[in-house]
């Protein structure tokens, strides 16, 4: 049999690894996925979620036409109607209400499908809508971190693992998710690396993860406690006498204010509330500020909490005061050879924050976007400009959000609603019409935002694996087929209208752009079989390493990158970004913002109401590497193995309230209750409870019939949305107090302090 080994880019996490597809072309059926031994980042590195491209495009569950509602059932129909009914009912709710009674909701895999990234953009110059994505689920304290310190929300500071030597990690577990705001691929052997050249890998986590397994040491700290325990850290330092932020001393501000704040979390107050004694508190602190090159950094067990902006902000000022900013082994930002897309700054002394605020709660706006939850509200209040139709692509917030009982009822209370999905899942079902995008091996790929957060500054492209059928549409053209309808453009003047919107506002990111060239003629002149390549050829050509059509012949460009089919590397991050790149009005970097600094009121008052105390349970999530969100539970050759939706507790606890590995468990919060079968460890610590998302029963309507099959609670149905981190109203999905019982057991067994409701 002859087969043809195709490179890819692999989609479902952000280091964005190089794979080899082998397909035979006759059967057009994939033979094997394997690591690109050639790719400049991955080096061969594969995981095993790569193995989804195959089982996703074999799932017989998967949608390969649309779908329409029709009562409480789906019946197919052709693209032409399906898009027209999209169009029509949108534009009926705006007549019926006002322009703003539409909103739109973008999930995880946007920010890996390049194509969709730039049709976003086009889609809401046709239909404006109240704009919410996952990136305020998971992401929005780094980002408000980022706007208030660094003066940009696109200045996201990336550990600098392969150079450093101590590599301090709160609630990220990389082993398991491939780096997350940190693109490396195969991070154990990058963490072995740095072991094996006298480094040292330390964890704070409430669970001893993956990656705290191969650590040099674990602090078991208490959930929802990472800004006490980093406060007593910058504590330490200032009151010892060891901080010093090196280059950047003139750069940065408020370190007074920082250092008074600080005083108030010594070590020996904060001790008890962390779970971690305080000789072990100073001693980290000495140890991290005396290292050659440290680097602090967090991802989503310290990002998404109550108070996740507290936390991101104080682990950023370990770096600030500690001289290890944009140095090598430090938190570093990439430049990247194409621009950054995510960049926000200060506008006439104005942050990307605030500069408007919703209906209802008057949550303000974060880079032109608002948090999920402001969403629901809008929908569920009456009134001028209540949200009545809804767009959602490629989400799943009934399975992905806290209170997810409320979220599927207000998406049953809207008028109208469009989903671009390729299942008919916990979410879709709520929907009108279903449009679903075709295989992601019939499309080409390349990256994007992504680079703007990887170790190496690599730029990769990937041809289309098969070919396309009839009644095939890519995101892009479902996206822009919707927007030209509801603008009554003809597509293709829509499609490059809105093409050329979007290289205008990337331009000032391009340096190599013709001063005397317009983004029209720079299309004219570009290469691609697609509107999308044409505009990655425009951005590749005059970013930074660009040919610019001509002036650097050398330089890079979409042929370029075709004729180099596992991607180029430009090398690791550079250090000197800053001061140059700092965006805030005084152009320094801010360390004490007025903000954060408020928001520890806040926090006095949760220690003073007892939240670090030990009357109830902690919940926390977890990552498994077979799983990505809730779109891989119905992929057999990744779910397939041991029961994955338990709950993992210490059996300390499992013999005070009477159960034993295996039994059935109610978990009950303020918002809602389920059973889940329990998993003893002592991977988790007494009080500490551990349910991973991403999982559901069957629901009405919905087909999944594997990942149903299999089981699962949704443990969004237990966190609190009201719970959210105060100043940027991102999602906590961590330290949610819970109450838990044996099920079928009206009292449990022996002390009770932990179990009972709060």
């Amino acid at each position: 049999m002859s087969t043809v080994a195709y490179p890819r880019i692999c989609p479902f996490c952000e280091s964005a690894c190089g794979l080899k597809v082998e397909v035979d072309p006759g059967s057009a059926q994939i033979i094997k996925i394997s690591g690109d031994p050639d790719h400049p980042l991955s080096r061969g590195f594969v995981c095993p979620k790569s193995q989804g491209l195959r089982s996703l495009r074999d799932d017989p569950d998967r949608l390969r036409k649309p779908l329409l509602r029709e009562g409480t059932e789906f019946r197919e129909i052709e693209w032409d109607e399906a898009l027209d009914r999209a169009a029509a009912g949108f534009k009926s709710v705006i007549e019926r209400h006002t322009p703003s009674s539409i909103g739109l909701y973008t999930g995880n895999p946007q920010a890996h499908i390049a194509p969709l990234q730039m049709a976003v953009a086009g889609l809401l110059g046709a239909m404006p809508a109240l704009y919410t994505n996952s990136g305020s689920i998971d992401c929005y304290p780094r980002f408000l971190v980022d706007v208030y310190l660094y003066g940009n929300l696109g200045h996201v500071p990336v550990p600098d693992i392969d150079r450093t030597d101590f590599f301090l990690a709160f609630g990220a577990n990389p082993v398991v998710s491939n780096g997350s705001m940190f693109g490396a691929s195969n991070l154990p052997q990058r963490i072995r690396n740095l072991q094996a050249r006298g480094g040292k890998l330390i964890v704070v986590d409430p669970r001893r993860t993956e990656t705290a397994r191969v650590a040099d040491e674990h602090f078991a700290i208490r959930p929802g406690s990472d800004a006490l325990l980093a406060l007593a850290m910058i504590n330490t330092i200032f009151s010892e006498g060891l901080a010093n932020c090196g280059r950047l001393t003139a750069s940065v501000s408020g370190l007074d204010d920082l250092r008074t704040a600080a005083a108030n979390y010594d070590a020996d107050r904060v001790a008890p509330l962390v779970g971690v004694s305080a000789d072990r508190i100073r001693q980290l602190a000495r140890e991290f500020s005396s290292a050659s090159r440290a680097v602090a950094y967090c991802r989503v067990g310290a990002n998404c909490q109550t108070f996740g902006s507290l936390a991101v902000w104080a682990i950023d000022c370990l770096n600030i005061i500690t001289g290890n900013l944009d140095e090598i082994g430090g938190a570093m930002f990439p430049a990247g050879v194409l621009p950054q897309f995510m960049s926000a700054p200060y506008v006439a002394g104005q942050p990307p924050h605030g500069r408007w605020r919703t209906r209802v709660s008057k949550t303000p706006e974060l880079g032109g976007t608002v948090p999920t939850t402001a969403l629901w509200e809008e929908i569920e209040t009456a009134g001028k400009g209540q949200i009545r139709g809804l767009l959602v692509i490629c989400g799943n917030p009934v399975l992905s959000n806290p209170n997810a009982e409320r979220v599927a009822a207000a998406l049953d209370d809207l008028e109208f609603m469009v989903a671009i999905d390729i299942y008919l899942n916990e979410t879709t079902r709520h929907a009108d019409l279903i449009l679903p995008p075709m295989d992601h091996l019939k499309r080409t790929d390349f990256t994007m935002i992504w680079n703007n957060w990887m170790v190496e500054d690599t730029v990769c492209y990937s041809p289309a694996t098969f070919p396309r059928e009839p009644g095939d549409l890519d995101d892009w053209e479902i996206v822009m087929g919707l927007g030209a309808r509801l603008s009554g453009t003809d597509p293709a003047r829509f499609e490059r209208q809105s093409a050329e919107a979007y290289l205008a506002s990337c331009r000032p990111g391009l340096p190599r752009f013709p001063e005397d060239m317009t983004v029209s003629e720079a299309l004219d002149l570009a290469s691609g079989d697609s509107m999308p390549e044409r505009i990655y050829d425009v951005i590749l050509r005059t970013g930074r390493e660009g040919e610019a059509f001509g002036a650097y012949p050398e330089g890079l460009s979409l042929q370029r990158l075709q004729q180099t089919p596992s991607g180029i590397n430009f090398g690791p991050m550079r250090p000197g970004r800053m001061p140059a790149a700092i965006d805030t009005p005084d152009r320094r970097l801010a360390a004490a913002p007025p903000l954060l600094l408020a928001d520890l009121d806040r926090l006095e008052t949760a220690i003073a109401d007892g939240f670090y105390g030990d009357n109830h349970f902690m919940l926390i999530g977890r990552r498994h590497l077979r799983s990505n969100n809730s779109w891989m539970h119905n992929l057999q050759n990744l779910a397939k193995g041991p029961a994955r939706c338990t709950a993992l507790m210490n059996p300390a606890d499992a013999e005070r309230i009477g159960i034993v590995s295996g039994d059935s468990i109610r978990v009950r919060s303020r918002v809602g209750a389920i059973v889940v079968s329990a998993e003893l460890s002592d991977e988790v610590g007494v009080g500490v409870i551990s349910i991973p998302h991403g999982f559901s029963q069957e629901l009405p309507g919905s087909k999944l019939n594997l990942a149903h099959r299999l089981g699962g609670a949704n443990v969004n149905i237990l966190h609190d949305d009201m719970a959210a981190d105060g100043p940027s109203r991102g999602a906590a999905f961590n330290a949610t107090p819970v109450d838990v019982e044996p099920v079928g057991t009206r009292h449990a067994k022996g002390d009770q302090r932990r179990g009972q409701a709060q």
